[in-house]
């Protein structure tokens, strides 16, 4: 009877080396490969903008569309710091200060609205433009680690990209 159980017990543990752990390493991998094309797109949808120093209607939505074809769900964060055109007329003693830029920023609401209304987000030289990308869903490799290592807790995040560029040209 003892050599049945420690044969099964054997068996068990055999099948999850031989199975469970390949599957794990691939879904890794696979998130590992992800997280690289989405911080790729994230870096070029990021520079193109600086570069051109617009966001359009449609280089937004194909650079949304790139994302979702990866096959996960992403909350896109974008934001705009303006620099301010006039610093020195906020106040008498602002005006003697040189060299100081001070920016506001936009956020990803008032963008869309913006893109959405005109089809154009113009920037000029001298704002920055930032974006950062979070994975809301539980990729396939996400739950296989939560399942083994459910001690640590449970991730949510598997893939995060940000990026920022410096705009360098006004938008036409």
């Amino acid at each position: 009877m003892s050599d049945t159980f420690i044969t099964i017990i054997a068996v068990m543990v055999v099948a999850v080396i031989m199975f469970v752990f390949p599957i794990m390493a691939t879904a890794n991998q696979n998130d590992s490969i992800t997280q690289t094309s989405v911080q790729t797109m994230v870096s070029d949808f990021v520079n193109t903008v600086a570069k051109e120093g617009k966001i359009t209607r449609s280089n937004y939505d194909d650079f949304i569309q790139k994302l979702y074809a990866t096959g996960n769900s992403y909350d896109v964060e974008l934001e705009v710091q303006i620099l301010d055109d006039n610093p020195g007329a906020k106040g008498e003693e602002n005006i003697k200060v040189i060299g100081e830029n001070i920016y506001y920023s936009e956020f990803t609401t008032a963008i869309e609205s913006k893109l959405n209304s005109e089809g154009t987000y113009k920037l000029k030289q001298g704002d920055y433009i930032l974006a950062k990308v979070t994975n809301t869903n539980v990729t396939f490799g996400t739950q296989m680690k939560n399942f083994f290592y459910s001690i640590m807790g449970k991730d949510t995040i598997a893939i995060e990209a940000s990026a920022s560029a410096l705009v360098t040209t006004t938008g036409k």
